[in-house]
């Protein structure tokens, strides 16, 4: 049952991650319609202007004196953009820590099988070990209950008595 399960769950996330990017599309579209993630939206693109910019001024080597702000329109489009990506990463994310955890419970489970295992193979060699420790005592009540009183071994009965 488990090789059918395998398919079925790399297959259904294929399907989420793909389906993520029309979504993030839809969220995009969604968060530039409303006024209320409007500013949101120019906050976060003019953040993301700053950051880049100041990245791409320092790895140059010049100093940042001062970045001019982008216009309302530019800042929410790359806001929107901004949102769009974390939308799909946060997806992505999503669906690995999902494989993860579902791959670590799997490895779980067959570790307690094969320590269940171990287990049964101890506890049928213990079992057999008092076997065997029982065998031997009675073995050696045998061999005292043979011996005479002289110390020598009564094998027909005590031999040269009367």
């Amino acid at each position: 049952m488990a090789p059918v399960a395998l398919p079925a769950s790399k297959i259904l996330s294929l399907v989420l991650k793909t389906l993520s990017k029309p979504l993030s599309k839809h969220v995009k579209h969604q968060f530039a319609k409303n006024e209320y993630t409007q500013g949101f939206l120019v906050g976060i693109g003019q953040g993301t202007h700053q950051v880049t910019s100041r990245l791409t001024m320092w790895s140059s080597g010049y100093k940042v004196r001062s970045i001019h702000p982008l216009e309302e329109k530019d800042a929410m489009k790359n806001g929107a953009e901004f949102v769009g990506e974390a939308f799909v990463l946060s997806v992505a994310t999503g669906v690995a820590i999902w494989e993860y955890n579902r791959s670590s419970e799997s490895n779980r489970r067959k570790e307690e099988q094969k320590l269940a295992k171990a287990k049964a193979e101890r506890d049928a060699l213990n079992a057999q070990l008092v076997k065997l420790t029982k065998r031997l005592e009675a073995l050696e009540e045998v061999v005292k209950s043979n011996r005479g009183k002289n110390g020598n071994w009564k094998i027909f009965g005590e031999i040269g008595t009367k």
